[in-house]
């Protein structure tokens, strides 16, 4: 017994699992596949994972959404700051759009709010790179459209190298 929770510490401590997906993130089956092509090609969204993992504070859950219309080309995050300090983040993707692209942008908005980055009095400036989605009252960033563009670029060079 003692053995088996000093293992699990150990990994807690650990970061990222020999997968790179980080210890603190959720990711079902169905998206086990193209995170690991994402871990495997993408220099960017190593390093997404990387800053993900070292909070500690931070639990992501990502799953699919059979929802259609959400915003941001079919993808949302929602963000719960608990009263402990634990942030949850809530990750739905839809089922039209590029995955590799559509987890990568919305883990940019995470990377976001750990950085602080105060969206609302941003996206009331001229040339922020943040605005508000109509109709939705959610915000889009131009950082999270760059990186989630960049991961994607990253996987399709990746795989075409490998031929695949």
């Amino acid at each position: 017994m003692t053995a088996h929770i000093t293992l699990l510490a150990v990994l807690a401590l650990a970061g990222p699992t020999s997968t790179g997906v980080p210890p603190n993130m959720v990711v079902p089956a169905l998206y086990r596949p193209i995170v690991a092509e994402m871990i495997r090609y993408s220099p960017t969204f190593r390093r997404q994972c990387g800053r993900l993992a070292r909070a500690s504070d931070l639990r992501v859950d990502l799953t699919p959404s059979l929802l259609s219309g959400l915003p941001s080309g079919d993808a949302l995050t929602r963000i719960v700051r608990r009263p402990d300090g634990l942030i949850e983040a809530g990750v739905q993707i839809g089922p039209i759009g590029d995955p590799a692209l559509l987890i990568a942008h919305e883990f940019e908005h995470i990377l976001e709010q750990l950085d602080g980055v105060d969206l609302p009095s941003m996206a009331m400036r001229a040339a922020t790179g943040v605005r508000v989605v109509r109709g939705s009252g959610h915000f889009e960033t131009e950082r999270a459209i760059a990186a989630g563009r960049r991961v994607a670029e990253e996987v399709n060079r990746g795989r075409t190298r490998s031929g695949l």
